[in-house]
């Protein structure tokens, strides 16, 4: 007897897909932390030195994700307005033909 239910495209297959995707990530990034700490473990400079180069290196990051935020806020603006404008066109060209 086959079961519908069990086939390549129900439900549960797709859940068991995920769920093997999301644990091959987290071990993608648990891997990807590791390596980064035991760089810094291993690294050929002082702990001062290594430290003082992360903080530089966070803030950079930090300002890129703000400026990246204000970009993407900037740019999420304008394509509302041309949406909103086309909606606005496309509204009366439909209002003029139903007249």
């Amino acid at each position: 007897m086959c079961n519908n239910n069990s086939g390549p495209g129900s439900g549960e297959h797709n859940k068991s897909v995920g769920k093997e995707l999301a644990e091959v990530l987290t071990i993608v990034l648990i891997s990807i932390f590791s390596g980064f700490i035991l760089g810094l473990l291993f690294a050929s400079q002082s702990g001062l030195k290594t430290r003082k180069n992360l903080i530089e290196k966070l803030k950079d990051i930090i300002d890129r994700g703000k400026f990246t935020l204000i970009e993407a806020k900037v740019m999420g603006g304008e394509l509302m307005e041309k949406g909103k404008e086309k909606a606005g066109k496309i509204s009366s060209k439909i209002k003029g033909k139903s007249r």
